[in-house]
């Protein structure tokens, strides 16, 4: 995979510009459903060789990076909330940590995070989440399950949640999901992206009150992370450049070694 830092696609440890209060320049009443909003695909996995690796910036990074959407697989294990990576020991109590100390620095800024057991629905990590938020403070979190104005959720995480329970923010599956991201071999990428563009695409076009929310991101053992997010983020950053002189809303776009120019150029559409 090597180390390489180009405007839309970056396995370098540092973004190469920094968007840490671009939500601070937009108005209060703007909808978080009418914003272009952008986001990491498996956002802790940092490590695991090229074939499991999908991103290269720390959470912190990522966040001054611009990014405010976050997708974070877990398991339950001894009593802990364990985020499911390589690196077997990071807790998701950190997340919260990492997200508001974040937070208390930019209080203009609102983090969604899509946290998700990835093998099976359980109780007991339900619960163990929600402890969790309990501990971390929950007037650090937004609790109705309607998609709020900026004004009425800065400085707060977004739960997007996959269960049933009135502490935990908005209902996953009420948003417009492109996932898809099996991809068996390099030679169907192609057809990724035309699943991409076609939400993307349908996005821009919403009507009505739904949330959009498209990854970008794939892989297989056929198709490594990062050669997947190498063309990937080229077609994505021609999609967006090609459709500057306007602003668009686009949704949430999750993505694997996303590069600062294409994170700005989502940005710039609000």
């Amino acid at each position: 995979m090597g180390n390489t830092q180009k405007k839309e696609y970056d396995t370098t440890e540092n973004p190469a510009i920094k968007h840490a209060d671009w939500m601070s320049f937009l108005p209060d009443g703007k909808s978080l459903r009418d914003l272009s909003i952008p986001g990491t695909n498996n956002s802790l996995q940092f490590s695991g060789g090229d074939a499991f690796q999908c991103q290269s910036w720390s959470l912190k990074k990522q966040y001054e990076a611009g990014i405010r959407f976050v997708n974070i697989p877990l398991k339950h294990s001894n009593h802990k909330v364990v985020v499911l990576s390589e690196n077997r020991h990071l807790f998701f109590d950190a997340v919260f940590k990492d997200t508001i100390d974040f937070l208390r620095q930019h209080s203009k800024e609102i983090i969604l995070i899509h946290a998700y057991e990835a093998h099976s629905k359980t109780r007991e990590l339900h619960g163990a989440m929600v402890r969790c938020i309990v501990d971390a403070g929950i007037s650090w979190f937004w609790v109705a399950t309607y998609i709020p104005t900026l004004g009425q959720a800065r400085g707060k995480i977004i739960m997007l949640q996959d269960f049933l329970h009135p502490m935990n923010g908005i209902f996953y599956k009420n948003l417009k999901v492109a996932e898809n991201k099996h991809i068996p071999t390099v030679f169907d990428i192609g057809k990724k992206w035309a699943s991409i563009e076609r939400n993307l695409t349908e996005a821009q076009k919403r009507e009505g009150d739904k949330m959009y929310l498209t990854f970008s991101a794939g892989s297989s053992l056929g198709a490594y992370p990062y050669t997947v997010a190498r063309e990937m983020n080229y077609n994505l950053y021609k999609f967006l450049d090609h459709r500057k002189k306007e602003k668009n809303r686009w949704g949430i776009i999750a993505m694997d070694f996303p590069g600062s120019f294409l994170v700005q150029l989502i940005i710039n559409n609000n």
